[in-house]
């Protein structure tokens, strides 16, 4: 069992954000959006390998997913991506 300080980071809208500069584990996210459809990604690092894709649907709303496990893995840097009309709350640790 693994036990970790679980933090968050927020991430505004059209913006992309370092959650975390170091290897962490993604454990939950929450997204607010508005109507218009986009896409919000977590990588691996700022150029890295996309390990979490959310396409927003064209109404809106909010949604909260708990990532099983132990969450996923970014072995370099939390790093988030919103879109215009979309912001995140990323919580890792």
């Amino acid at each position: 069992m693994m036990q970790t300080d679980v933090k968050s980071a927020e991430c505004a809208a059209a913006a992309s954000t370092t959650a975390f500069n170091g290897p962490a584990r993604a454990k939950a996210i929450a997204i607010s959006h508005g109507a218009t459809p986009g896409t919000v990604t977590i990588k691996d690092g700022t150029g890295g390998t996309t390990v979490f894709s959310y396409t927003t649907p064209a109404v809106a709303e909010g949604v909260y997913m708990l990532f099983p496990g132990e969450g996923i893995k970014c072995s370099t840097t939390v790093y988030v991506t919103c879109p215009a009309g979309a912001t995140a709350t990323v919580f890792y640790g």
